[in-house]
């Protein structure tokens, strides 16, 4: 990566370790600001730089900065019954990205963008019902039936929000010049 990319990389991580950890509690999962902010960050930024975002906010919270939902931190988080949601965040600059090197028009974002968020609550649904020994059924009902409206209202803004960025600056930002 170049340094113009690092240094976005690095901006970016330390936008999301601000907004992430702004959240609603709904019960073992709650309701957060981080799949709002890492989807658009994966919306607007080149992979590598989105990705490499995503990596640093999760170590940063792992070694122990009090950078997710809460304000919590500790591999503990990450490796307890909502961490299979913070390590699916890492599907969203990979999916999203993958979909912006196909089409960056609004409907195609709006497309990956669903696909993504599904995916990471799909991969955290399944970690909980593993993780927290919980039948199947309840891991669904609880992390991933409870968050279907919110994940389509938050992908809406998401696209909403790609597009208003993307009229003021060139995207992808950090891709190549």
């Amino acid at each position: 990566m170049r340094t113009r990319q690092l240094v976005l990389a690095a901006v970016f991580a330390a936008i999301i370790a601000i907004l992430a950890p702004l959240s609603i509690p709904t019960g073992i999962v709650p309701l957060t600001v981080q799949t709002i902010i890492i989807p658009l960050i994966a919306s607007i930024a080149a992979t590598r730089v989105s990705f490499s975002a995503v990596a640093v906010y999760l170590l940063l919270g792992m070694i122990g900065m009090p950078v997710y939902a809460g304000w919590t931190s500790g591999v503990g988080i990450v490796i307890g019954p909502t961490g299979g949601y913070l390590i699916g965040m890492l599907l969203f600059p990979l999916v999203i990205g993958m979909g912006a090197s196909l089409s960056r028009s609004w409907p195609a974002m709006l497309l990956w963008n669903l696909i993504a968020a599904f995916l990471q609550l799909g991969f955290g649904t399944l970690w909980l019902a593993f993780v927290a020994k919980m039948a199947i059924e309840t891991a669904v009902a609880t992390g991933l039936i409870a968050f279907v409206i919110p994940t389509i209202i938050k992908v809406v803004i998401v696209v909403i929000l790609m597009v208003i960025i993307g009229r003021v600056m060139r995207l992808p930002i950090g891709g190549k010049e």
